[in-house]
């Protein structure tokens, strides 16, 4: 017992001291895993300790930019397909983005743009077919392998009027209808080309008297800009315009629509006639136009409301007033859509000029009243 009372204040002492260590180890692990991490400090022992991030290892992440709602760059450059199928704009400094031809951008704003052939090889596009040995030919090829559209549409005009073999105007007429798409009938603004222009909107203008202006119609200047809402124009916009009229010669012998912009062949269409060359030929002016027409069969008098699925002059109807030759003071005849797609390229109508409907509708877009011609040829 004596022992036992000798010993117990040390005991006392070094289980206190055991006590007292524990309580400062586990404080001092707290106080470490508590701290927020990323310090100025934790980042110091990292280096200190060897493990600092090599700054070359780092990857640096660029927003890419948006689309800008003004024009493209006028340096910028356009790659197209032969099809005109798409475009792929490549802009200053290696940036590039792709758009649709035919589908505009949203911007109202007009493009100025170059389109090239997507591959050129000794100055033939793939997929073209060769012009022949003119050198007027020879020479719009290359203009067009260039992109130099403009260029390569007048020789190729100049070509088509002088006349061409078979083949050669074939190829010649495909040729003008893709430029005419790459040039006219999309978004893209060539100042260089005098059948187009910018039209900025001032206070009070409409799509119509923008339209009639320029002697186009109020559908093609919404399509050509990319207009969701046509009747909401602001001061200031910029809109693409063609210079109209556009007019139509039509050849009886070959059954063939060719519409032209000027000189400038753009569309050209297969037609039904009139039965025993009841077409009179000569010159036509447009006078009216109706979407979706009544018609009352001269024949049978059969009468057919419009939106009617048996109507036979489908849902466009253009029409023309005789000016000279044949047609000279004749009513009554005009342009319009069949129910009969097997007619077209055939002498089977009353005398009207019979068009499948996707045609007609095109024509339709095309044509204005009191400015548009149509001559009728042999």
């Amino acid at each position: 017992m004596a022992l036992f009372r000798t010993n117990r204040p040390g005991s006392w002492t070094i289980l206190s001291a055991a006590v007292v260590i524990a309580a400062v180890s586990w404080g001092a692990y707290a106080w470490r895993h508590a701290r927020p991490s990323g310090t100025a400090d934790d980042a110091a022992q990292l280096a200190e300790s060897g493990n600092a991030i090599d700054q070359e290892s780092l990857v640096q992440l660029r927003a890419t930019r948006p689309a800008r709602s003004a024009v493209f760059d006028t340096s910028s450059t356009v790659e197209a397909a032969s099809e005109a199928d798409e475009v792929v704009v490549r802009e200053p400094e290696g940036v590039s983005r792709a758009v649709t031809a035919n589908v505009p951008p949203s911007s109202t704003e007009p493009v100025e743009m170059t389109l090239l052939r997507r591959s050129v090889t000794d100055g033939v596009a793939d997929g073209d077919a060769a012009f022949g040995g003119s050198p007027l030919l020879r020479s719009a090829r290359a203009a067009s392998a260039r992109g130099e559209l403009v260029v390569a549409r007048r020789q190729l005009t100049e070509a088509l009027h002088a006349g061409l073999s078979a083949v050669e105007e074939t190829d010649v007429r495909r040729e003008l209808t893709r430029i005419a798409d790459a040039l006219l009938f999309s978004r893209a603004t060539n100042l260089t080309d005098p059948l187009t222009d910018v039209h900025e909107v001032a206070p009070g203008d409409s799509l119509y008297m923008i339209a009639r202006k320029y002697q186009i119609t109020e559908d093609l200047l919404a399509s050509i800009n990319g207009l969701d809402d046509p009747n909401r124009l602001r001061v200031g916009q910029r809109l693409k315009v063609i210079r109209g009229p556009f007019h139509a010669v039509i050849s009886k012998t070959h059954h063939r629509m060719d519409l032209y912009l000027d000189d400038v062949l753009v569309r050209s269409y297969r037609v039904g006639l009139g039965t025993n060359g009841g077409t009179p030929t000569g010159n036509w002016a447009v006078n009216t136009k109706l979407k979706n027409p009544d018609w009352t069969d001269p024949i049978t008098n059969q009468y057919y409301l419009a939106d009617d699925p048996d109507n036979p002059i489908g849902e466009r109807w253009i029409g023309l007033e005789g000016l000279a030759g044949e047609a000279v003071g004749k009513v009554g005849f005009g342009i319009h859509g069949t129910i009969d797609p097997a007619s077209i390229g055939e002498n089977m109508s009353m005398g009207c000029i019979r068009l499948i409907a996707e045609d007609v509708a095109a024509v339709y877009d095309l044509l204005v009243d009191r400015h548009s011609r149509v001559v009728v040829e042999p």
